[in-house]
């Protein structure tokens, strides 16, 4: 296989040039010449597996942190096993293996072998084998036993020194963003071993990347965003790659202020239509059910609506005015009037809010401060909430007379 003849060249060149990091690979398995849905057997027939819970084969994917294809070993007691020839050699050996699960676990029915522990740098796993003198060959099972499906790639086994992992990953395999969102969560490059990398994406059309790895998005598409090490005498050399899909910036106009909220029937729309729905957005309506008040982690759910109308807009574990915590069940009730403040999302069929919303203002009253006391004058003088008197020219919630207000 590619992989397997890449490293015996290079060992061939290292013990030409006297290098220290000679070794014997014993067996090597990069999955390069497999085909989607393959089983083990078909890639080699002297693999043995097993579906577990699932099925054991061959995905066109790099969840594991190399390189396309690799294999998915199956739940819930899905394996792969292989007997290595060892060709004389015995003593302590070394497996690599790349895999995006830390419960996949190695085993052998070798009699007298020891298993090591597995090391880990993110994806990259390691862990030392040692085997009696006089072995002629060793059983190594990769078995996933657990509730979760597991990725597999890049297995090496040999004896002597090597170069250490470099240890790179974006722990993730692909990532969704959209132009012009100030919401945007690009994956960070995990590099324990601070190593110098080198960026690319391409294509160009749809995001550009800088020598420090900050993106820029131009077009809607897919991209393949990679950072690469060269390689040096102590770390192998590494690429790893995600796949960051870009959508269009929204065609519809969201910029909305609490003066131009949107109606809930304005919500339930772009809802409906996908638009919309990466930028938090003001949206006023008449509460009409409360599911819940929390005292305990201080939110809040509940229904809004029209006036009128029977539409309803969710506001899912959202937070009082000025995002404080509720303290008290009473401090909205059904006919209440607000704006509510946050991101717009489809959930599983429910028109909603999306958890960590607000109140802007409810009432038309936009301060959490309540239980202001403040002497009234007789001449009807207007108190600010902080009990300050103010003139007709001041904006914002006041108190006039005893009664709270906006005054504009």
């Amino acid at each position: 296989m590619r992989k397997f003849l890449r490293i015996v060249l290079m060992n061939i060149l290292l013990l030409t040039c006297g290098a220290s990091y000679a070794q014997t690979i014993l067996w090597s398995e990069d999955w390069s010449t497999a085909k989607k849905d393959q089983t083990p057997t078909e890639v080699n027939s002297k693999y043995t597996f097993d579906n577990g819970g699932g099925t054991t084969m061959i995905y066109a994917e790099k969840l594991a942190g190399g390189e396309a294809p690799e294999l998915l070993v199956a739940k819930s007691g899905g394996y792969l096993a292989y007997t290595v020839d060892l060709k004389g050699e015995s003593g302590n050996l070394t497996l690599r293996f790349k895999t995006n699960r830390p419960d996949l676990k190695v085993t052998t029915t070798t009699e007298g072998v020891t298993l090591g522990d597995i090391k880990s740098i993110g994806n990259d796993k390691e862990m030392t084998i040692t085997v009696p003198a006089g072995t002629p060959s060793l059983t190594i099972t990769f078995v996933q036993s657990t509730s979760k499906n597991a990725r597999l790639d890049d297995i090496s086994l040999f004896k002597g020194d090597a170069k250490k992992p470099a240890g790179l990953s974006w722990g993730t395999a692909s990532r969704e963003v959209t132009i012009g969102s100030a919401d945007n969560k690009f994956p960070t490059l995990t590099n324990e071993n601070n190593l110098p990398v080198t960026y690319s994406c391409t294509p160009a059309e749809v995001a550009t990347i800088d020598k420090d790895g900050n993106i820029t998005l131009v077009g809607a598409g897919a991209a393949q965003v990679s950072a690469s090490y060269e390689g040096s005498d102590v770390y192998e050399a590494q690429t790893v790659t995600y796949t960051l899909n870009v959508k269009a910036a929204s065609t519809v106009d969201i910029t909305n202020t609490p003066e131009t909220a949107y109606t809930v029937a304005k919500a339930l729309e772009l809802i409906a239509a996908g638009e919309g729905l990466d930028s938090k957005v003001y949206v006023k309506g008449k509460i009409t059910n409360i599911k819940e008040v929390s005292t305990q982690y201080g939110n809040a759910t509940y229904t809004i609506s029209d006036e009128g109308t029977d539409n309803a807009l969710l506001a899912y574990r959202g937070y009082y005015i000025d995002g404080k915590k509720f303290t008290a069940e009473d401090q909205i009730k059904v006919g209440d009037v607000v704006i509510v403040y946050g991101k717009l999302v489809n959930y599983n069929g429910t028109y909603e809010f999306t958890t960590g919303n607000s109140i802007h203002s409810l009432n038309g009253v936009t301060t959490a401060i309540s239980n202001v006391e403040t002497e009234t004058a007789a001449d009807g003088a207007t108190f600010n909430l902080a009990g300050q008197r103010v003139n007709d020219s001041y904006k914002g919630a006041v108190i006039r007379n005893g009664k709270k207000f906006m005054q504009r």
